[in-house]
């Protein structure tokens, strides 16, 4: 006699790829909030142009933006969490909104980086969009 052994649900590519972008965004974004507020990056002339000219509240702020809620959603999402979809839709836009104000606050043209960054953000919401459509289960 055999017997079955339930598998875990495989997860689709475009699910996969999402969990994957929203672990290094976060990974990236407590790298450079560690830089703004132990002060290895430097700025330069940016840094009066921040709010209230500190790295250390842009740091904050970048840690929690697009480290924090990234990895709170990346959990939720592995423990299929039922509001799990819509955190995929609230990192994209938080992300696409954080690159919008970064350029208004820091100055026109976007240094690559920030064109970038906006882009994955809007890879974040296709893909989040792409599961939405699909009806996945999160």
């Amino acid at each position: 006699m055999t017997s079955a052994v339930a598998r875990p649900r495989q997860r689709p590519a475009s699910e996969r790829a999402l969990l994957w972008l929203e672990a290094l965004l976060a990974l990236g974004a407590y790298g450079g909030a560690a830089g703004l507020i132990l002060g290895a990056v430097d700025l330069g002339d940016a840094t009066a142009d921040l709010p209230f000219g500190s790295t250390v509240f842009a740091g904050v702020a970048l840690g929690v933006v697009n480290g924090l809620l990234p990895t709170v959603v990346l959990v939720g999402a592995l423990r299929h969490a039922g509001w799990a979809r819509a955190g995929h839709w609230l990192v994209g836009a938080a992300l696409t909104a954080w690159i919008v104000v970064q350029v208004s606050v820091l100055g026109w043209p976007p240094h690559w980086l920030q064109v970038l960054y906006f882009a994955y953000g809007l890879v974040i919401l296709a893909l989040a969009h792409r599961l939405t459509r699909a009806g996945h289960a999160i």
